[in-house]
């Protein structure tokens, strides 16, 4: 017979419920953290949720300034209300810092950290980590790895670290460091600081006046709204600014720079360049390099640098400069001002009134014409050691200049070349060379006859450039430094035609029995250095003493004003008006013959005897 027997065991409930809970404290949660009411803990391979596995942990701060340290597996974290501390040490963590002002690590893999509410630390350390900033001042730290990372709300600190990072600044005013790789960064809203460094950046910075740096490597930037500050610094760059005024700086390397809309500053640095402004009045230097610059449709201001430069201003009026090197400019549309600068330069004004400023030997002019073919371009040579223009053309518009040194520049489609000219002739007083234009009645001048005298009377005449062209015969003439001789006059010196010169060689004793004439300076016209010129406009300046005099103009012999019946015919009413209330008895018959000249006075046929 056999006897059986019945034994009831009782299994106790696991009372765990899989989530690691702190108190309303400051908690300390880690793996020796027992303080779970229902006895879960960190790390202890307990995971019993749907999809937990091992030491995969959900675990809530709750309230109170805690620090949890989550430890291996796949965690979930929840700092709650406090100013938490979190570390998510091994696996792929996902920390949520709530409210507060939190200091959240992301570990070794590829965490995804929340900052929630607050003025946040995160720190997303190796791996490829995902960093959301929230609300409040956030500073992020992407570290290893190829991170996403999300400023939002704040102004925000973010730098991406070593690797290829995903970077949006997100509302207000953030500053974003790109790190070592090639980074992808908006700056978003906000005046945001952005700084590539290191790899091929691409960078967007967003609304706001941003201030954009690509560092190291060959980064694309674009400002977009706002008056953006953008610099390329070493590397290719490709730079657009966006739609307000913005500030470029193309940095060292061959850049690519577009100012796109609004009035920007464009700085191309070093390397060959390629500058386009855009929309708005720009201000653009290519700088160093051989440089490509287009200026665009409003008006621009553009230097082109040094080297060989390509220079094109667009539709409105423009003012190129070429600067240094053999460059390549054209106004296009617009009435434009172009200066070539040194080298041999080749100028193309296109449509407009052009005008051309200064001259080198090598340089290529071609003024353009307007299909109506009334636009009238100017070549001013003022201050280019211009010896003498050849016209090579019945309507004088094509010629060659010859500057002193030799060299020689060409021109074409050019309706008036101003030549170049010292500032107002200088006489000589007892206080010093004084500028004509400066002399007053009274003043005390050195004359060669009777010493010290004092000016009785000074007037000026005003030639338009249609007066001169309507009376071609009243066009100034200019004397060249040296032009008579003994390096005399010392600076050159433009007079009016009839304006008489003191000669004195073997040659007056020879023929005139006299060592000093005086010869009318369009009588002397074809020697070397004296040539009758062209100018837009100019001012005839007379003076007169008690008696026609000799004085010291440009350290040369010239004479003061002498009333005659043609020299008072040339001047205005007015002023003859006032010659003959000072002078009364040039009224009479004989008066004018009274007031004898100086010297004697070369006929035409005299003076061309002493051509050579």
């Amino acid at each position: 017979m056999t006897d059986t027997a019945t034994v009831k065991v009782a299994v106790a409930e696991d009372p765990r419920d899989g989530t690691v809970e702190g108190t309303a404290g400051n908690d300390i949660i880690d793996s020796t953290y027992i303080g779970d009411p229902e006895g879960d803990m960190v790390d202890n391979n307990d995971a019993i949720l749907p999809g937990d596995v091992g030491d995969d942990d959900l675990i809530y701060g709750f309230e109170g300034d805690d620090t949890i340290i989550a430890g291996a597996g796949d965690d979930e974290v929840y700092g709650g209300i406090g100013d938490d501390s979190v570390i998510g040490n091994g696996g792929n963590d996902t920390i949520f810092g709530e409210d507060g002002n939190d200091t959240l690590r992301g570990g070794y893999d590829a965490d995804t950290i929340y900052g929630g509410d607050g003025a946040d630390v995160m720190d997303g350390m190796s791996g490829d980590d995902t960093l959301i900033g929230g609300l409040g001042d956030d500073s992020i730290v992407g570290g290893g790895g190829d991170d996403y990372i999300e400023g939002n709300e704040g102004n925000d600190t973010i730098q991406g670290g070593n690797n290829v990072d995903l970077i949006y600044g997100g509302d207000d005013n953030d500053t974003i460091l790109g790190g070592e790789s090639d980074d992808v960064i908006y700056g978003d809203a906000g005046d945001d600081t952005i700084l590539g460094e290191a790899g091929n950046d691409t960078i967007k910075a967003g609304d706001g006046n941003d201030d954009v740096s690509g560092g190291e490597g060959d980064d694309y930037i674009i400002g977009n709204g706002g008056n953006d500050t953008i610099s390329g610094d070493d590397g290719n760059d490709t730079l657009l600014g966006g739609y307000d005024a913005d500030i470029i700086y193309g940095g060292t390397g061959a850049d690519t720079i577009d100012g796109m809309s609004g009035d920007d500053t464009i700085l191309g640095g070093l390397g060959d360049d390629s500058i386009v402004g855009g929309g708005g009045d720009d201000y653009i230097e290519g700088n160093e390099g051989n440089d490509t610059i287009q200026g665009g449709n409003n008006i621009d201001l553009i230097y082109g640098g040094d080297d060989n430069d390509t220079v094109m201003g667009g539709a409105s009026n423009d003012v190129l400069y070429g600067d240094a090197g053999d460059d390549v400019i054209s106004g296009d549309e617009g009435d434009d001002t172009i200066v070539g600068g040194e080298g041999a330069d080749d100028l193309s004004g296109g449509f407009g009134d052009d005008t051309f400023l200064g001259g080198q030997g090598g340089d290529n002019v071609v003024g353009g014409e307007d299909v109506d073919g009334n636009d009238v371009d100017v070549l001013d040579l003022t201050g280019s050691n211009v010896d003498f223009i050849t016209y090579t053309s019945d309507d004088k518009e094509d010629g060659t200049v010859t500057f002193l040194d030799g060299s020689t520049m060409t021109f074409s489609e050019i309706e008036n070349v101003v030549p170049c000219f010292t500032p107002g002739t200088m006489i000589a007083t007892i206080r010093g060379e004084v500028p004509v234009e400066d002399l007053c009645v009274g003043d005390r001048v050195i004359t060669r006859d009777n010493g010290i005298q004092e000016i009785a009377w000074l007037g000026h005449k005003d030639m338009s450039g249609k007066q001169l062209v309507n009376n071609p015969h009243l066009k100034p003439v200019l004397i060249k430094a040296g032009a008579l001789g003994q390096g005399l006059p010392e600076r050159d010196m433009l007079v009016s035609p009839n304006h008489r010169v003191l000669v004195s060689s073997d040659l007056t004793q020879l023929y005139f029995e006299e060592r000093e004439v005086l010869a009318a300076a369009k009588h002397l016209v074809g020697s070397q250095g004296i040539h009758r010129v062209d100018v837009m406009q100019t001012t005839y300046i007379h003076f007169m003493f008690e008696r026609h005099e000799v004085v010291l103009s440009n350290g040369s012999w010239t004479e003061s004003f002498q009333p005659g019946d043609y020299s008072l015919k040339g001047i205005g009413n007015g002023q003859r008006n006032e010659i003959l209330e000072l002078f009364p008895e040039l009224k009479l018959k004989n008066g004018l013959e009274n007031y004898q000249s100086a010297r004697k006075a070369l006929k035409r046929h005299e003076a061309k005897l002493l051509i050579r």
